[in-house]
């Protein structure tokens, strides 16, 4: 999703057109030295530690087994890593707004490959417990909607070159829509992974009674809603500038 925020090399600015530098795609690159600091991301930062906490604890008060793995790998991919992945490209970020936009996009691409590969363990985890035990796969929800998550996270992925590379690609589509395509698309598998972690705490698994259940599940939501409010609100407005401006 960093395609909102890329910042282009000076050389290939120079080879820009006049019309091409004046144009809404050339301005989604710049950066924005004044943007103010969002306290919704460190609010959603406090909530991701709080809820690992809790769910660390319920993974692993009764001893270590294989399946102890998998709601700590999935909470670490999608809750903390995925989180601060996002909250990398979105302005007034705590952690990343001092740094050069180069080094956010950076950063936002080594958090989404790292929490891919947290994702990816928690998923081979639960798949070799399942074949362990003989139990069927795909089943309930929470596994249909863990799968789709992931699934889509490789299109998210895949996307996010066309973003990198959206000028050469300006052919056969706008800049604008190619990053803005990325971007929607990538708070989609972020909201699915979340979704997915919900129904986790609805599955037989969960036996910590309900206040703990519902304290994560707010939690959970939090998270969601202070990480993705910007950033859609963003894609919103630029999709109709974009219109605006072509009628």
């Amino acid at each position: 999703m960093e395609g909102l925020e890329q910042e282009h090399s000076i050389n290939t600015e120079e080879n820009m057109s006049t019309a091409d530098r004046n144009s809404e795609s050339s301005r989604l690159v710049t950066s924005n030295a004044s943007t103010k600091p969002s306290y919704l991301n460190l609010c959603s930062n406090t909530c991701s530690v709080i809820f690992l906490c809790i769910i660390s604890y319920c993974s692993f008060h009764k001893g270590v087994t294989l399946f102890s793995f998998h709601p700590i790998l999935m909470s670490l991919g999608w809750v903390i890593i995925m989180t601060s992945a996002i909250n990398a490209i979105t302005p007034g970020d705590f952690a990343t707004e001092w740094m050069p936009i180069r080094l956010r996009s950076a950063r936002h691409w080594l958090l989404q490959v790292v929490g891919f590969i947290f994702i990816t363990a928690g998923f081979f985890v639960i798949l070799i417990n399942k074949i362990i035990n003989g139990k069927d796969h795909f089943t309930s929800l929470h596994a249909k909607f863990g799968l789709s998550s992931l699934i889509l996270m490789l299109v998210t992925m895949m996307g996010g070159l066309g973003a990198l590379y959206s000028l050469k690609l300006k052919n056969y589509l706008a800049p604008i829509y190619t990053k803005l395509l990325h971007a929607s698309i990538g708070l989609l598998t972020f909201v699915l992974g979340v979704i997915t972690i919900l129904l986790g705490l609805f599955t037989r698994w969960w036996s910590f009674g309900d206040p703990i259940r519902y304290t994560n599940f707010t939690l959970v939501l939090a998270i969601m809603l202070l990480t993705i409010l910007r950033p859609s609100l963003k894609i919103y407005f630029r999709l109709k500038e974009r219109i605006e401006n072509t009628n």
